[in-house]
């Protein structure tokens, strides 16, 4: 663990993805699966040649450069274009989105992290995707009744880093004292800028321990969800 001495929180914004849900895994599996469906064999340069365009939507997407539809729509279409096959964005996209919304893995110790800082925070999710998907994976990791609430950059018109989203969360957490939140998240482009332009504390999720670029201030970094307790 790294950072500042902590002080007195009240409320945690939790990200989701690489923070407390295993993305990458249940991606890697849904990907698979749709190579297999194109008759692609599932191979590491073929899932790092999608993660790389893909990566590239969503950046575009964070900067408020595409809407969401353009990014799920889109994304296909590049990839498997590149593949040298035409297909239909929105059919492959379905597909995807049928397997990723059944996937909920959970990152080691983040259900029981969460149980013991839902007994001493308002803890809230705040996550860009899908909300269908986001919802959905949330109820079975069980991870969703140990929020307050959950917001999606879906349902906000908007998404992280973006201040327009979290004056959309601020609007719907009574009481809401930005002094006294903490968001917690692994992306430094969308959950700690996005903290930072929100004025409100961060925590890095740092698994590999990188530093923090020039421009980005995290208040506090950890390796792994668990070591939230050892900050709060």
């Amino acid at each position: 663990m790294k950072g500042a001495e902590a002080k007195k929180y009240h409320t945690l914004l939790l990200d989701v993805d690489g923070t407390l849900l295993d993305f990458h895994a249940s991606e890697r599996q849904g990907i698979s699966r749709i190579l297999m469906d194109y008759g692609f064999p599932a191979s590491d340069e073929l899932l790092e040649k999608y993660h790389q365009i893909n990566d590239g939507y969503w950046q575009a997407f964070n900067r408020g450069e595409i809407s969401k539809e353009r990014l799920c729509r889109e994304r296909f279409v590049r990839f498997f274009g590149e593949l040298g096959l035409s297909v239909d964005g929105e059919d492959a996209e379905k597909s995807y989105r049928t397997f990723l919304d059944g996937s909920a893995i959970l990152l080691p110790g983040a259900l029981e992290t969460c149980r013991k800082l839902s007994g001493k925070y308002d803890c809230y999710v705040v996550t860009n995707g899908t909300s269908q998907t986001q919802y959905r994976r949330l109820a079975l990791s069980g991870l969703d009744v140990l929020m307050k609430d959950i917001f999606v950059s879906e349902d906000a018109g908007s998404q992280k880093p973006q201040k327009a989203y979290f004056d959309y969360c601020f609007s719907r957490i009574p009481g809401a004292l930005p002094e006294e939140m903490l968001i917690v998240g692994d992306s430094l482009s969308s959950d700690i800028l996005g903290g930072n332009l929100a004025g409100i504390d961060t925590c890095w999720v740092n698994p590999e321990g990188l530093p923090v670029p020039e421009g980005i201030r995290a208040d506090y970094q950890i390796r792994k969800i668990g070591e939230l307790l050892e900050i709060l």
